[in-house]
């Protein structure tokens, strides 16, 4: 049975949810309890993975019949930017969405995730095999429903990948492990490049970590996606620092000794 609302028109339905919000945003949040507020906070969390969802579809039917045409627009993306006036960033997000109805329909059907864990779950089931992705995604949101956080299901990703990898023909995996390393080449001024060939298990790791902290940080975030991975990385290995200089401090009060010179020069 269909729980959608009993509209009678598209158009009444836009004017429901514009009712809606008008309603919560002109309301007097700070008179309101604190359970209200969190309440309308969670709501619209899972209203924006809904409203996510419904632009993705129409989206994505509007850029197949080219609609952006009859405004002399040669892409959705241009049409996104110059008729509802966002920015390309938004604009190009926007259409990500609109391609991942063809790639996750079971994430987009569902709405129980906000639209940025959505987006992280779709990068990282996006790098499976086709005939994998629609059951990982699934075995993804029932695990979010029942209580795991990001982290613990990049850890969860992880084992899909490395057993996604298992049924691919011609893989050594002696080969992979003895093959592994990384390289990191700076220059005079500071600046580095970093190389390697990662296992599996390694490169699942990696690419959790750098898709979990690499989201756009608002429409107005114009970094490219290479740019957000750099950031990412930078902020993974401040908290590693941390953590390590927090272990070291930890260990010192437990034992007496003071932490070793190594790890008390890191840089928070």
């Amino acid at each position: 049975m269909s729980t959608a609302p009993a509209c009678a028109s598209v158009g009444e339905a836009l004017d429901m949810v514009r009712a809606g919000l008008g309603y919560l945003a002109a309301a007097d949040a700070a008179r309101l309890p604190a359970a209200t507020q969190a309440q309308v906070l969670r709501e619209l969390e899972q209203h924006d993975a809904m409203a996510a969802a419904a632009r993705a579809w129409f989206l994505a039917a509007f850029t197949a019949g080219q609609g952006h045409s009859g405004d002399g627009d040669y892409s959705a993306v241009s049409w996104l930017i110059h008729r509802t006036g966002i920015t390309r960033g938004a604009a190009v997000g926007h259409s990500a969405w609109a391609k991942r109805t063809a790639t996750h329909p079971k994430m987009l059907a569902a709405g129980q995730v906000s639209e940025s864990v959505g987006r992280v779950i779709c990068l990282w089931t996006g790098k499976l095999p086709a005939e994998h992705r629609d059951a990982a995604d699934e075995q993804l949101l029932a695990a979010f429903a029942g209580g795991l956080g990001l982290g613990d299901l990049a850890g969860l990703f992880a084992e899909m990948y490395v057993r996604a990898r298992g049924d691919l023909p011609d893989q050594d995996p002696g080969r992979e492990f003895a093959d592994r390393e990384v390289k990191l080449a700076t220059t005079i001024g500071g600046a580095g490049v970093v190389h390697g060939d990662l296992t599996a298990e390694c490169a699942a790791a990696v690419a959790a970590v750098l898709d979990a902290l690499a989201a756009p940080a608002g429409k107005d975030d114009d970094r490219t996606k290479g740019q957000r991975y750099h950031d990412a990385l930078a902020e993974a290995m401040r908290r590693l620092c941390f953590c390590v200089m927090l272990d070291s401090w930890t260990t010192s009060r437990q034992t007496g000794r003071k932490p070793s010179s190594e790890r008390a020069s890191m840089p928070v």
